[in-house]
């Protein structure tokens, strides 16, 4: 079988990492929880899930095309925190030091991205690594949606774990999140309209589309009406909850997603420049056994 594509949403794990691990600094008394965090990650990843083809990919700038569509997607975030904004820099050069490749695109989402390049991944499966719902709607017979477990373990969703969370096929997700919107991304939905009704909804009619074209035929009137009253929001938020398979140029190809050797020295100096103790341990040894790869 080809080697699995990793795609890591990069800023989902970023604050994890940014909010998992508290009070960590540097001598010179700079923020590095996060930086060490994401490492960490990385290298837990290459541990449990070894593969020669993934990439980080990251939001850039706001999205364009969402905002065209309404103007207050997103609105209600809080901006990020000053001292994890000061290490994103760090984190992104520890990211190329360990060999991935680094996806964004100005305009873009991280999700969107992910999407296309489960587009054209070809015969490779794929494993999207990430805890947000909008990319459960990319799950598939071979692409899964892995999440955080508890204790430090995974959790992969296929089509049946989808179904079984949110009541709906992967297929139907986007239209799901449609009708009970998002809070995190303030997104509106029907109002009286929640998990188990959408689900029911969606079981009976297939799409927004077919549910709009038989709204007369919904049995609860308290339903009907605000599905009738909410057939331009309803279209709206569809357009807000499918991700687009867009990506910039280069990056049709699988091969662009071919991992790097790690630059364990760059990655060893970066340990001591921030008082990693364990992962200067860890990075010198990789870097012996890189200079001496004949013990092997």
């Amino acid at each position: 079988m080809p080697d699995p594509i990793i795609l890591i949403d990069g800023y989902a794990h970023v604050y994890r990492s940014f909010y998992a691990i508290r009070d960590l600094s540097n001598a010179k008394g700079e923020p590095t929880n996060a930086l060490y965090g994401m490492v960490r990650l990385l290298l837990k990843i290459d541990q449990e899930m070894p593969s020669s083809l993934g990439v980080v990919v990251f939001d850039k700038g706001k999205c364009t095309r969402r905002l065209a569509i309404r103007p207050e997607y997103k609105g209600t975030r809080a901006p990020m925190p000053d001292p994890l904004r000061q290490q994103v820099p760090a984190i992104r050069d520890a990211i190329a030091w360990l060999g991935w490749p680094i996806l964004d695109w100005e305009g873009h989402e991280a999700d969107d991205l992910i999407a296309g390049l489960v587009a054209v991944r070809g015969a490779h499966p794929a494993r999207i690594l990430s805890a947000d719902k909008d990319l459960s709607q990319l799950v598939s017979g071979d692409v899964t949606l892995t999440v955080p477990g508890g204790k430090g373990t995974w959790l992969d969703l296929g089509p049946a774990e989808v179904a079984d969370k949110f009541g709906v096929r992967p297929e139907a997700i986007a239209d799901y999140l449609a009708l009970v919107g998002d809070t995190s991304d303030n997104i509106a939905g029907v109002p009286g309209v929640g998990a188990k009704t959408a689900a029911k909804l969606l079981a009976a009619h297939g799409s927004i589309e077919g549910i709009l074209s038989h709204v007369d035929y919904v049995g609860n009137l308290r339903v009907r009406e605000a599905l009738a009253a909410s057939a331009d929001l309803l279209r709206a938020n569809r357009e807000l909850t499918v991700l687009r398979l867009d990506l910039p140029e280069g990056w049709s190809d699988p091969a662009a997603l071919r991992r790097r050797p790690p630059d364990w020295q760059r990655l060893l100096d970066n340990a001591r420049e921030n008082d990693f103790k364990s992962l200067t341990d860890l990075f010198r040894k990789r870097l012996d056994d890189a200079r001496n790869p004949s013990l092997f």
